[in-house]
């Protein structure tokens, strides 16, 4: 009797504590009813919007309810006594109605598809994008005395407000080079810089997707032998601060 006892405790506290059980890829009918309940109200709000009744009917029997009219019954009584949301309530209405069940309730607006339906309300509405317009607040010429060992085009893009505003695409063409350099990759100048190491050559700048001119007629010219004696005739760089205005 000890060891039976024993035993016993031992495969409960195994079973329950050390190792219970995991149910992984379980079906849906192998769900709780609560959980049950839970997808039951997913599948009308989906059909409400789409109308898609065979896709509705194949989750719904997916589920495997025993009674499906006692369910649509009970969480339409349960919608109806705990929330004063009626469209959950309408939802469960017609698609418990679109698969034939007798629910004596009427939905207080029209099923998905019928004649009456306000197309307005099926229609998922495209959002409006709004492009950002850029323009340019400080175009200044740097020297040799500047960029002493490599020319650049050193870029700043900020936000209305003066905030560095970090990954925007910014395109650099140079003859039939284009190339594309991103602010923020370099976070010790601040997020809303971006340089690009230029070449001797007449370079264009533009900030892509968004609206602004385009900075064109940037020469870039060879390095001087002597930067001191060149006093800072010749374009080794730019710098270049664009600020959105909306």
């Amino acid at each position: 009797m000890l060891s039976l006892t024993v035993g016993i405790v031992a495969g409960l506290v195994i079973a329950w504590g050390l190792w219970p059980v995991e149910f992984k890829n379980a079906d849906a009918a192998d769900l709780r009813q609560a959980l049950k309940d839970d997808h039951v109200r997913m599948i009308s709000a989906a059909y409400e919007l789409n109308g898609d009744l065979a896709t509705a009917q194949r989750r719904v029997k997916a589920l495997g309810l025993a009674n499906a009219t006692q369910t649509f019954d009970d969480l339409y009584a349960r919608e109806k006594r705990n929330s004063g949301d009626t469209s959950t309530q309408d939802a469960l209405i017609h698609l418990g109605q679109a698969l034939g069940l007798k629910l004596p309730y009427t939905a207080q607006r029209p099923a998905p598809g019928s004649a009456a339906t306000p197309a307005a309300l099926y229609v998922v509405a495209t959002p409006t994008i709004t492009v950002p317009v850029f323009r340019l607040v400080e175009h200044a010429q740097l020297n040799c005395a500047d960029e002493p060992e490599t020319a650049r085009l050193r870029i700043v893009v900020r936000d209305a407000a003066g905030r560095d505003l970090p990954n925007i695409a910014i395109e650099i063409r140079r003859d039939d080079t284009t190339e594309t350099i991103y602010t923020g990759l370099k976070p010790e100048r601040g997020v809303g810089y971006a340089d690009y190491q230029a070449a001797p050559g007449t370079y264009a700048v533009t900030i892509l997707n968004a609206e602004g001119e385009t900075v064109s007629d940037l020469l870039i010219g060879d390095a001087p032998a002597n930067c001191r004696a060149d006093r800072g005739t010749t374009p080794r760089g730019w710098k270049l601060i664009f600020q959105q205005e909306r």
